[in-house]
């Protein structure tokens, strides 16, 4: 025997960025779909954020400018380091999962 019932079921419909407050949904063919970074960090015992936990959703542009931070800061630390190479255009791309 089926025993039927109505149940409310939360849906995303909007996802925003964290930074610009815009949405991270795009239109396609009639259809939303998200396209969106995340920024998250877990600090445990030891460290200076001990207990601290981060986590920022982050539109196309922002994510792009925080990757674009990240890698200069590695390129400023690494910039009279002969034996290492500076980080590219690709820097933090994985190549396994991406469509390079």
């Amino acid at each position: 025997m089926k025993v039927y019932a109505e149940k409310l079921v939360e849906t995303v419909v909007d996802k925003i960025c964290d930074v610009c407050e815009e949405s991270v949904m795009i239109e396609l063919n009639g259809e939303k779909h998200e396209e969106s970074g995340e920024l998250s960090a877990t600090f445990g015992y030891g460290s200076q954020e001990d207990g601290n936990v981060y986590h920022l959703d982050l539109c196309e542009e922002c994510f792009k400018t925080a990757i674009y931070a990240l890698r200069d800061k590695r390129r400023a630390t690494l910039m009279f380091d002969e034996e290492k190479d500076l980080p590219d255009e690709k820097f933090g791309l994985d190549p396994k999962r991406s469509a390079i």
